[in-house]
């Protein structure tokens, strides 16, 4: 039987990591190389889904190989001071797959998830860069619009923010609830105990959300749902000396383990 291959279509800059990526792979028994005939048993690895990674990505699912799509980690790439990186099947922001496990993963980071607030009279709108693929990535003008829409106050992205940002907590300070079409500071939104609308379809902080066809209504404020949701989402991003052990590619690929 032929050794399963694997193509790591990534940077190779300091912040991508690639090396890393390629060993985990490698440990896993892959081998690294370019793969222009990919088979059913071959992996490939891309940064988000657009541009070249899409055209790649299709190919290799066209014979039913998988596709794993990385990001930054979900609750930011130094979280509690790690090195996170995002991990699916597919597809980013929720809308892939990945092998989710028992409650350890996220309890064992100890992560404290504030009581919803009560008081706050503002709607934050959460702009977002629109980078990645079509259909996940926000759509252009996506936050002035539901500005138009339903009213509240933008927080620009702090990577387009024409003034330095204040932190996140800062922000919402005041915030009854906030809109997001599906980024990550809405779910660090939700461990402020700050309720969210949302209008990625399947984003992966849903379940402790709602769609942003019921805004208006009162947002969810569900302690139950929101600990599932975080539970669900702590085995979709990985550190990076898991992902350059191989223990990230074998839960993800469901590998025995």
């Amino acid at each position: 039987m032929k050794k399963p291959r694997a193509q790591v279509l990534m940077k190779d800059g300091l912040h991508y990591r690639r090396q890393c990526f390629a060993h985990g792979l490698e440990v896993c028994g892959y081998t690294i190389t370019e793969v222009p005939d990919p088979r059913r048993e071959d992996v490939l690895v891309i940064w988000n889904r657009s541009f070249r990674g899409a055209d790649e990505a299709y190919k290799f699912e066209r014979v039913g190989a998988k596709v794993i799509v990385a990001e930054n980690g979900y609750l930011g790439k130094q979280f509690q001071g790690g090195n996170w990186y995002a991990l699916a099947i597919g597809h980013h922001a929720g809308t892939g797959d990945w092998e989710v496990g028992g409650p350890e993963r996220w309890d064992d980071l100890h992560v404290p998830l504030a009581d919803w607030v009560s008081g706050g009279t503002e709607t934050v709108i959460l702009g977002q860069r629109g980078i990645g693929e079509a259909g996940v990535a926000s759509p252009d003008s996506w936050a002035e619009k539901c500005q138009a829409r339903l009213g509240g106050r933008i927080r620009r992205h702090p990577g387009k923010a024409e003034d330095a940002p204040v932190s996140l907590a800062q922000d919402l300070a005041n915030a009854k609830q906030v809109v997001t079409w599906g980024s990550s500071a809405a779910l660090q939104a939700l461990i402020l105990g700050v309720p969210v609308f949302y209008e990625l379809p399947v984003w992966i902080g849903w379940r402790a959300s709602l769609p942003i066809k019921d805004f208006g209504q009162e947002p969810k404020r569900d302690d139950a749902a929101r600990l599932e949701m975080f539970r669900r989402l702590a085995w979709a991003q990985w550190q990076l000396d898991e992902i350059d052990s191989g223990v990230a590619f074998k839960r993800l690929l469901r590998l025995e383990l």
